[in-house]
């Protein structure tokens, strides 16, 4: 399913300005309206309307910094009225669309009994650079491979490197005087056409809509230069959050002690048609992988080949087609 849902994002994402409908989507799928809601639900965490509120909402957020008028980007995405649309935005950002667009590119969210002003940015010096860099080995510390000199510093220069040759895809958010998230790009895999990207945020500001911003404002950036999908390697908890902007799962599973046979065998002991392979190798001559196409919700499979089948390591990756 993995590949028909992605089709059936990539259809409401090109729709958004459309009256949009179960049912008109669940035909284009080729499902009854009510098997597109079951199947809809095992990929995200909202229903499939819901989804497409959500989305309609970021879009008509990133045109209000066009200079359009408030009232023709209502209507634009479905809202017949100006305090429909107020009501719908606040919902989501904390804030009128005018206070939104007024702060150009600044969002005011209500956290711990005060307002952020939060200012979304694009890194344009080294020295921007290197602010962001210390923002980041604070946010990773814990890591390993923050701890490895040569990770560390190979990672630093990629950074350089795309400042000097994409750095519009370079973003970070400051509130007032401090860095409180980073989004960057990287550059395009020339074989198929997506692109990395590297992100960081506070734990304090999870959930106050600057991960959306960010990431509403990278795609509308990535599609411009020609990229045709993102991929990020996400860590636990963070599952929710991309399934409602319409990323897909992937698990990359490794072991250097079971075979990819007893990989294999394995996941088909589980009998789930929601589980398929996309690609096995074997890394460092050593390290056995296999990529497994899952529902981005699914956390139970992780801690099964981890804990139950043990000697093995995972990650979960997400990845869109824009």
């Amino acid at each position: 399913m993995s590949v028909g849902y992605e089709k059936i994002i990539k259809y409401i994402d090109e729709r958004l300005k459309q009256g949009l409908t179960l049912e008109e989507i669940a035909r284009f799928a080729g499902y009854s309206t009510w098997h597109m809601y079951k199947i809809f639900k095992v990929y995200t965490a909202v229903p499939i309307m819901e989804y497409v509120r959500k989305k309609k909402l970021y879009a008509a957020a990133s045109e209000l910094y066009t200079g359009r008028k408030i009232y023709d980007i209502a209507l634009d995405y479905g809202y017949e009225t100006p305090s429909g649309f107020y009501k719908a935005f606040y919902s989501i950002f904390g804030c009128s669309p005018s206070e939104y667009k007024n702060n150009n590119h600044n969002e005011l969210k209500e956290l711990n009994g005060g307002f952020m002003n939060i200012e979304i940015k694009t890194v344009k010096s080294i020295e921007e650079v290197d602010e962001c860099w210390e923002f980041l080995q604070q946010v990773y510390s814990h890591l390993p491979w923050m701890k490895e000199e040569q990770h560390r510093n190979g990672f630093y220069q990629s950074l350089i490197e795309r400042l000097e040759n994409i750095p519009e895809l370079l973003l970070y958010a400051r509130d007032d005087d401090k860095i409180c998230g980073t989004l960057f790009g990287g550059f395009p895999n020339p074989e198929n056409g997506y692109m990395v990207l590297d992100e960081g945020i506070i734990e304090e500001y999870k959930n106050t809509g600057i991960y959306e911003a960010l990431f509403v404002e990278m795609e509308k950036r990535a599609k411009k230069i020609g990229c045709l999908g993102i991929v990020v390697a996400i860590g636990e908890s963070e599952e929710e959050f991309y399934a409602s902007l319409g990323y897909t799962g992937r698990m990359l599973v490794q072991s250097d002690k079971h075979t990819i046979d007893d990989l294999k065998n394995y996941l088909a002991s589980f009998n789930n048609p929601n589980y398929t392979i996309s690609t096995t190798r074997i890394h460092d001559g050593y390290i056995n992988q296999i990529w497994l196409n899952i529902p981005i919700m699914d956390k139970d499979l992780k801690k099964k080949f981890e804990h139950e089948l043990g000697n093995c390591w995972t990650q979960m990756v997400v990845n869109k087609e824009i």
